[in-house]
């Protein structure tokens, strides 16, 4: 007898309303496997990033199921949600950059409660930084990069837990 395979992400009957008139997202159910790559496309305003942000949940579906990696996001607790945030790697339309921190310490940044040695967190860092190309600006700030370059830090930062879902909300729009 085959075994059905758990999908990494399920979505069922998914929607979101803001202030109960306006509906960004209505009855989504759709599922993906580990290893598959989803691309979610339609014109500006039609929900998309609504819809990525329900999945770690930095917005609130208001009714159904959204099951990530076996657990059900909607009634994860504060610690639940954590442990999963870590296992999925967001980048964002906008970067999302901590302007007071280098581009190194905004790779750093998720890494900080991992159980990875300081030695091996700096190795980590540095094969990023060298993945996308900024090997030479790790001690710069935000506001002396172009927006491709903040872009390539915010993929970097995205990676740096090895996650096992990466959601992409426009991550190549600001690329040079």
């Amino acid at each position: 007898m085959e075994e059905k395979s758990m999908a990494l992400l399920e979505f069922q009957n998914v929607s979101k309303s803001y202030d109960n008139v306006t509906k960004a997202l209505s009855d989504i159910t759709f599922s993906i496997e580990k290893g598959e790559f989803v691309s979610i496309i339609g014109p500006s305003g039609a929900g998309k990033s609504t819809l990525l942000r329900c999945i770690n949940r930095l917005v609130d579906a208001s009714e159904g199921t959204i099951v990530f990696d076996g657990h059900d996001v909607r009634k994860a607790g504060k610690a639940e949600m954590r442990q999963m945030r870590a296992k999925i790697g967001m980048i964002f339309q906008h970067f999302n950059l901590l302007r007071s921190r280098t581009v190194y310490d905004n790779i750093a940044f998720p890494l900080k409660k991992s159980n990875l040695s300081k030695e091996e967190k700096h190795k980590k860092i540095l094969s990023l930084l060298e993945l996308v190309g900024l090997s030479d600006k790790k001690d710069a700030y935000p506001s002396q990069l172009s927006g491709g370059q903040k872009q390539r830090v915010a993929i970097a930062r995205a990676l740096a837990n090895d996650p096992k879902v990466l959601l992409c909300d426009e991550a190549t729009s600001a690329l040079d």
